[in-house]
This record gives structure tokens, C-alpha cells and sequence, in this order.
């Protein structure tokens, strides 16, 4: 039997060793490789939604997301989009976001609470799926949202 260990912290492959491949996340995970057939669509089993958009400066959050959880988010403000936040559950949207100068790329995001850090205010916490070289706080970040794929947990 082949394991594949996918660790829930950042910089703790030494508690894998036994695992015959460890990834960072499951997006990583090449079904090829196991003599499986790959993944055709990563949005089945989501809900499409019709699209929603924010717009705004990347402030800096409380630095705990990419630290503790190894995942490098763009925070945003939540001023301005208390109505558009009302109308949308929290949980784990997928969709689009651009950087002016830097260009399009697929994102997740959570919008929530999130309770493993007991936040007391709503919070918009986008995670692009590129890495970046250097940080772009202060830059516009035009978010459009086109699915939801699960509520907060």
C-alpha cells in the first residue's frame, strides 16, 4: 500500500516519514501518478453562483495565515461590504482576482469568522493561487466571486 500524507501545519514533514509522497495540498496531488485517473473538473460538487464582486487595498491581517498555516492570504476591509457580507453565508468561495499590475489568477477565499482563531468580526481572507515573490499590500485587489464550495467549519 502506497501514503500520501498531506500535512494540516507548514514545516512538519518530519512527522511524515513513513509516507511514501508528502504534499503540500491536495491540489498538489497528481491521481496519475497512484494509477488513477486525474480529476477532470474541480468545480463539480460546488455551487456556482451568480457573480459577486470586491474591490480594495490589501491590508495587513493579524499575520497568523501564512505563519500558522503555511497559506499566504491578501486581506481585505470589510468597510464598505457589511450588506454584500449579510447576503452571503460564511464559508469557502472560489471565483477570480486581479492585481493591477501583476495580472489575473484563481483564488479561494473565506469569509467568515473564522473560529479556529475565535475572530470577533467578519473577515474577507482571499488566498491566490500563485506564488508571489514579494508582498502587495496597499495594492487594488479586484475580487470576483463565482462559486461556493463549502460552509465554515
Amino acid at each position: 500500500m502506497e501514503v500520501v500524507a498531506v500535512p494540516s501545519l507548514p514545516k512538519q514533514l518530519h512527522l511524515y516519514t513513513a509516507a511514501d509522497e508528502v504534499i503540500n495540498s491536495l491540489l498538489d496531488l497528481r491521481l496519475e501518478k497512484w494509477g488513477l485517473p486525474p480529476f477532470e473538473d474541480w468545480v463539480e460538487g460546488t455551487l456556482p453562483l451568480d457573480p459577486w464582486y470586491i474591490v480594495g487595498p490589501v491590508v495587513k491581517g493579524f499575520g497568523r495565515d501564512s505563519k500558522v498555516l503555511g497559506i499566504p492570504i491578501a486581506n481585505l476591509s470589510t468597510k464598505g461590504y457589511s450588506d454584500l457580507l449579510s447576503e452571503h453565508p460564511a464559508g469557502v468561495y472560489f471565483g477570480w482576482a486581479g492585481l493591477s499590475a501583476r495580472g489575473v489568477f484563481k483564488m479561494v477565499m473565506s469569509v467568515g469568522w473564522n473560529p479556529y482563531f475565535n475572530n470577533k468580526e467578519k473577515t474577507i481572507e482571499p488566498w491566490l493561487l500563485h506564488d508571489f515573490n514579494e508582498d502587495f499590500y496597499g495594492e487594488e485587489l479586484r475580487l470576483v466571486i463565482v462559486g461556493y464550495i463549502r460552509p465554515e467549519v
